[in-house]
């Protein structure tokens, strides 16, 4: 037991948390009751996509707000209260319930070469790009009740034409390990192949609270 409480202790100074924090004292259990299902909210600043294996993930970096720490109180319950997230009841863990602080107001995504014959180069690709993600905002909307035994989010699969703000509030973002400051909130898939195989380089663009983040990346297609 004593060892246990020193792991605890060393946890949560090792996030920053102040010795007079009343968050220590509210650990239980493995989590932290609280009346917050978001245990972090992520406001964009820089994004990337990462080709693993083949799957092209869409990774974010930005400021983060939690909604445990006292430090963080006056952002982390700002968007607790955006999101009407106040009436939980319950016991988290620290960083395991994360999300986009602001929907993606739009996506679009080009590339350097020629698709196809309907999609010249530097012509958006976006009805036939889609974007798969999950979004905690329904789970929230139905009164924090699970779609089943364990699943607290939608699964959504969008042409990159039809994504917009109303669609995308609260997107997931998968921190893994959570230090690694890059979390992943979405896949990209083309419905259709390319007229020729080979390497082609895209530039894809996400506008989000009024701000548009660019990234380039490559992708073969055999």
């Amino acid at each position: 037991m004593k060892k246990l409480f020193l792991i605890v202790i060393a946890i949560t100074t090792f996030f920053g948390c102040k010795d007079s924090s009343p968050v220590k004292d509210r650990f239980f259990g493995g989590g932290y009751p609280t009346s917050h299902y978001i245990t972090n909210y992520i406001v964009m600043e820089k994004i990337i996509v990462d080709n693993n294996d083949g799957v092209l993930c869409i990774k974010v970096s930005g400021q983060d707000f939690c909604t445990l720490w006292p430090e963080d109180e006056e952002e982390g319950l700002y968007f607790a209260d955006l999101y009407n997230d106040n009436s939980y009841e319950g016991v988290v863990s620290g960083f395991t319930n994360i999300a986009l602080a602001y929907p993606l107001d739009k996506i679009t995504i080009s590339c350097n070469k020629d698709f196809d014959a309907n999609h010249p180069s530097g012509e958006p690709l976006d009805d036939i790009a889609q974007l798969k993600y999950f979004s905690y905002y329904q789970f929230l909307e139905n009164g924090y009740q699970r779609f089943s035994e364990s699943r607290d989010c939608i699964a959504y699969s969008k042409n990159f034409d039809s994504i917009n703000a109303e669609i995308t509030k609260l997107v997931k973002a998968e921190f893994i390990p959570y230090l690694s400051g890059q979390g992943d909130i979405a896949k990209i898939y083309f419905a259709s192949q390319p007229e020729k195989a080979g390497e082609y380089t895209f530039t894809l663009e996400i506008t989000t609270n009024g701000e548009t983040f660019s990234t380039e990346f490559t992708h073969t297609f055999e």
